[in-house]
Formats: structure tokens, C-alpha cells, sequence
């Protein structure tokens, strides 16, 4: 019983980041980024070229996900 009152575990509320994490919410944001760069991408690779377009949607979706690992580190 000691145990436990002393444990922070046991009496500690998760913060909003914390809930965040547990909810999932980092995958979302990052799909989500992910996504966006994609469709950018593949718009900006189909207005030079229409073979462009998938290479264009997979660097710009590539783009996306490692600048938002980026944001979300810093």
C-alpha cells in the first residue's frame, strides 16, 4: 500500500499531450502530412508533366512526413 502512494503512477493525470499520444494522434497528424505533400506533389509533377505526377506525389509526401517528425521533435 506504501507502494502505491508513493508511486507517481498512481496518482498522476496524463497531460493533453500525453492523452494525445495514447489516442493515436501522432499517426493521424502524420498521415494527414503526409497526405497533403502528396497531393501537392503530384499536382506540382503533373503541371510539368503528367508522368511526373507520381514521383512528384511520392517525394511530396516523403517531404511532408519527415518535416513534420521534424516539427514534432522540436
Amino acid at each position: 500500500m506504501t507502494n502505491l502512494v508513493k508511486n507517481d503512477g498512481a496518482s498522476h493525470e496524463l497531460s493533453i499531450e500525453e492523452l494525445d499520444a495514447a489516442a493515436g494522434g501522432f499517426w493521424k497528424e502524420l498521415g494527414v502530412a503526409m497526405g497533403a505533400g502528396g497531393v501537392t506533389g503530384g499536382l506540382g509533377g503533373a503541371a510539368v508533366g503528367g508522368i511526373g505526377a507520381v514521383p512528384g506525389a511520392i517525394g511530396g509526401a516523403l517531404l511532408g512526413g519527415i518535416g513534420y517528425c521534424i516539427s514534432a521533435i522540436f
